[in-house]
């Protein structure tokens, strides 16, 4: 046969013998949806969280965690306010059996956000006092409403793999779950979640982030071609676990002579590409924008100045308030309870008080 038999190009493995990528799963095979908008109806009878796709994103986007962690902390606050009576029936509050009650309602927030909405059991005693509030799977409850769109019972269901049928496990009045729907829009009996306008822009992202990570590896570890001078299996099949092997620990290889007639490597020549970090800020700055949340909330400060940083705090403190005063009316409605939040603090007297003491 000869040397030249074109059936006996071999490739090296790069992808389970250099590197942890996963074959079909590369940052390079990543390709986002083609580009459409797509049409958007309202469920208005039955209704099941997709949590463990919005959780997902909410476990694995840094970006998008502390976006939803300091919006929930904020609509929270530094005091929660209540009357003595109030206060009372509340401490005794323990969740799932550590939490305090702000946690609980911390946690609540940040569900509702993650998931569109967070389902909490009322737990009362025989005077039918509210001893307890317990956040529930949203990913196990299924929402059941009349022909009108009204709420009628809540659901806690199962389905085994491999089995159609749907195992009700428990089943709720209204009246007995705490309901907090995010953003509900229309005749939508549930809330929309937060990476739900986020998920395009995220996935564009983290594709530019994965796609420059490889061009980088490939400045340190290029894609080389050898010519050998066999064509026999056994004899390829040495050559290249010996290659891979050696790029693999990073040592050198020494062969007989003649074996490897030709070495070529391809690499992507210095400024060939184009500067990736102007897209990376442009991206991240319309993360910021469609997230509601500005920089500066989130701790990145660097590039804003003061009057511009101000200018982000006090359109994000009306945002909060408002949205404090929403949870007030829920928490009063639902539960008959009478609890607000200490509004954000006024920019401007903080920073007296803190130049004061520094004088001081």
């Amino acid at each position: 046969m000869a040397l030249s038999d074109p059936t006996q190009i071999r490739t090296t493995d790069y992808q389970t013998s250099t590197t942890d990528y996963i074959a079909g799963e590369e940052p390079w095979n990543k390709n986002i949806e083609g580009y459409n908008i797509d049409s958007e109806a309202t469920e208005s009878s039955k209704y099941v969280c997709d949590w463990n796709k919005w959780h997902g994103l909410y476990r694995n986007v840094p970006e998008l965690r502390s976006t939803i962690d300091v919006w929930s902390r904020w609509i929270i606050g530094r005091k929660l306010i209540m009357n003595t009576a109030t206060e009372k029936i509340v401490g005794r509050w323990r969740g799932n059996g550590i939490d305090t009650v702000r946690k609980i309602l911390i946690n609540i927030k940040r569900t509702s956000k993650i998931g569109g909405d967070c389902y909490s059991e009322i737990i009362r005693d025989k005077a039918n006092r509210i001893i307890n509030l317990k956040i529930l799977d949203a990913g196990t409850i299924r929402i059941e409403a009349n022909n009108l769109g009204i709420i009628e019972k809540y659901e806690q269901i199962v389905q085994k793999p491999m089995e159609l049928q749907i195992k009700v496990l428990n089943s709720w009045e209204p009246d007995e779950i705490f309901h907090i729907a995010n953003d509900r829009i229309a005749d939508e009996i549930h809330g929309i979640p937060e990476a739900e306008k986020l998920q395009k822009l995220i996935k564009t992202k983290h594709q530019g982030m994965d796609d420059y990570t490889t061009i980088l590896h490939r400045y340190g570890k290029p894609t080389f071609f050898y010519e050998a001078n066999t064509d026999d299996e056994a004899e390829l099949a040495a050559i290249t676990a010996k290659l891979n092997k050696a790029v693999k620990e990073f040592e050198n290889i020494v062969v007989p002579k003649d074996t490897l007639s030709k070495i070529e490597k391809t690499s992507v020549p210095h400024y060939s590409i184009p500067d990736p970090v102007p897209w990376f800020n442009f991206t991240r700055s319309y993360f910021t924008e469609s997230s509601g949340v500005p920089d500066l909330i989130r701790g990145k400060s660097d590039e804003v100045s003061l009057a511009a940083g101000k200018l982000n705090y006090l359109g994000y403190k009306e945002k909060i308030i408002m949205e404090q005063l929403e949870y007030s009316e829920e928490i009063k409605a639902q539960l008959g309870l009478d609890i607000s939040f200490e509004e954000p603090a006024e920019i401007d007297i903080e920073m007296g008080i803190n130049n004061s003491n520094e004088n001081d």
